[in-house]
């Protein structure tokens, strides 16, 4: 590839010739200029330029260095906002560049361990620089960016050569390979560290540009990709719990997981959608918003419930229902699999690559078109070359569930999973146990307050039940009992999560009483410490606020009336002239 085409320099526009240097820019096609909106941001509003001056320095032939003047494109400019969050532009030049660019962004399921080079112009460096680095992993809130470590990593090594004034907006170009994953955003105060902003997270911000130049397989397929909304408004689901904790990495997660879902069940399965949505850096609905909505990114139920699995965290989806595994007639899907396939090898040739697999969710396998034998023996293969999978099936009866217990699972599975059980109807027995404590603390002062749940001993009985079952095989069992586990899961999940919310709500109308009855005994602090205590105006308001809240069930709104109204009351009276 020649990179002298598509590496520029940005300066500030200036009618008399050239202004500073601002950074850098990657150039797509004949006339768009990918880069960072704090590189071009006017520094004196913080708002979008007016216009900027674009350089072509290393085009070869030349007797000066071409320009252009661009302008930032419509609905293309995200400014930096959260924690290393956006900070993204899109230039359109005012005619087009010297020579075109072939240039294509590339997404990559795991850039973990990654060598790349970085290109920039620092100051007094016409024809630019390049550095090398590793990517370590994701970074910053919503996991948008990519750490890149510069220190001791290939011919910068040792060397002193860091990041500076220049590299924002530069191109990060993954050494072997020529792609270019992304474009480097920060760096840390020292130049040791970089942050680069990945092809996928371009992607979440700019759908259009995206469908031009930016290349690989789609993490979430199309036909799953679900609306914001339907995440923001999606109830929990104890399906979800499950899948986040894969996704996370949790201690009592295992690298492979079989997970059943009812066929006639169609609100686990949009539970299941939603939640790797939530996962896909480039989907992440709750995530994928103006800055100035982000106000109500917290107001998810889901994030509300705990079920928040960190974005990037889901390397490819593969969707098997009606699907052959190498079929030339799925070119979607076959170009995932080589792509995984070539990272995984790639991956394990990696010196010092950090921990970490990259995690693939096949989707109802059960339902292809390929054998079962054959399936689970690619997925072996994905399984023993790196991949951590979470095989979702919808029929234990079906072959492939067999082929999958014999091939991929552990044959002490059950006995796993039994126990796994077993810890979570633990984690809601005790839920239940403090939310009920809490109730008998609230029930005497407040109306109608919310109610703990009953439902740990039901799920108790069916760890007993299965324990049963379980034992005259030694621990061996078939597909048809780890979808009885997989089931009994997802429901001790869902009464979890009930029984936390309501833990949650009893100890909010908890502290809101505790709340009230401290702003009363202030407001009678501030009344005695001036003599006023037994003043006649007050004298009433205060015995009206402390009966609603000692002497008997009220409602909340009630006593927080009670206790403003004697809060005026003080307020008027413990002024200079109050008492006159």
């Amino acid at each position: 590839m020649d990179h002298s085409s598509w590496r520029v320099r940005l300066r500030r526009w200036a009618a008399s010739g050239s202004g500073d240097v601002l950074g850098a820019g990657v150039l797509f096609g004949t006339d768009r200029v990918l880069t960072c909106a704090h590189v071009v941001r006017d520094p004196a509003t913080g708002r979008r330029p007016d216009r900027v001056q674009v350089e072509f320095p290393l085009l070869q032939g030349l007797t000066r260095t071409p320009r252009r003047t661009a302008t930032v494109e419509a609905g293309h400019w995200v400014p930096p906002f959260g924690k290393a969050q956006g900070d993204l532009a899109v230039l359109v030049l005012d005619e087009p560049a010297p020579v075109p660019s072939p240039v294509t962004l590339h997404r990559t399921l795991d850039y973990r361990g990654a060598l790349v080079l970085v290109d920039g112009f620092p100051e007094h460096q016409s024809g630019g620089q390049w550095l090398t680095g590793a990517c370590r992993g994701p970074g910053g809130e919503g996991d948008e960016r990519v750490q890149i470590d510069l220190t001791g990593v290939g011919a910068d090594a040792g060397s002193g050569r860091l990041l500076r004034g220049g590299f924002s907006g530069a191109g990060v170009r993954e050494e072997g390979t020529d792609r270019l994953l992304g474009i480097l955003a920060q760096a840390d105060e020292r130049g040791e560290r970089g942050y680069m902003i990945p092809a996928a997270t371009v992607a979440k911000y700019f759908r259009h540009f995206a469908e031009r130049y930016v290349t690989g397989p789609h993490a979430i397929p199309g036909h799953r990709v679900v609306s914001a909304d339907a995440a923001r408004t999606a109830r929990p689901h104890g399906l979800q719990r499950t899948v986040t904790r894969w996704l996370n990495g949790d201690a009592d997660a295992w690298d492979t997981e079989i997970l059943f879902v009812p066929e006639d069940d169609e609100r686990a399965r949009q539970a299941l959608y939603v939640v790797l949505n939530m996962a896909d850096r480039e989907q992440a609905p709750q995530l994928a918003v103006r800055p100035v909505e982000l106000a109500d990114q917290d107001d998810s139920l889901l994030s509300r419930a705990g079920i928040a699995p960190r974005v990037g965290s889901i390397g490819l989806v593969l969707d098997l229902e009606g699907a052959a595994l190498d079929d030339p007639a799925q070119p979607e899907l076959r170009e995932a699999l080589a792509v995984l396939r070539h990272e995984l090898r790639h991956a394990a040739r990696r010196p010092a690559a950090p921990p970490g697999r990259p995690a693939v969710a096949v989707l109802y396998a059960d339902r292809s078109a390929t054998e079962p034998a054959a399936a689970a023996g690619i997925l072996r293969e994905l399984a023993e070359s790196g991949a951590r999978l979470l095989l979702v099936v919808r029929d234990s009866t079906h072959g492939f569930s067999y082929a999958a217990a014999e091939r991929l699972l552990p044959a002490d599975l059950a006995a796993q999973w039994l126990q796994r059980l077993g810890t979570r109807v633990d984690d809601l027995a005790d839920t239940e146990r403090r939310a009920r404590r809490l109730f008998h603390r609230v029930e005497p002062h407040v109306v109608d307050p919310p109610v703990a749940t009953g439902y740990a001993a039901r799920a108790a009985l069916w760890t007993v039940q299965l324990s049963n079952e379980l034992r005259p095989l030694s621990g061996r069992s078939g597909p048809r009992f780890l979808e009885k586990l997989s089931y009994a899961e997802q429901a001790v999940d869902t009464y979890l999560l009930r029984a936390e919310r309501a833990e949650g709500e009893l100890r909010g109308v908890l502290d809101e009483h505790l709340r009230l009855r401290g702003l009363l005994r202030d407001h009678l602090a501030r009344l005695a410490r001036r003599g006023l205590a037994e003043h006649p105006d007050a004298v009433g308001p205060y015995r009206e606020a402390q009966r609603l809240l000692m002497t008997g069930p009220c409602p909340l709104a009630d006593a927080e009336r009670a206790v403003e109204a004697f809060a005026r009351v003080v307020r008027r009276l413990a002024e200079p002239d109050g008492a006159a």
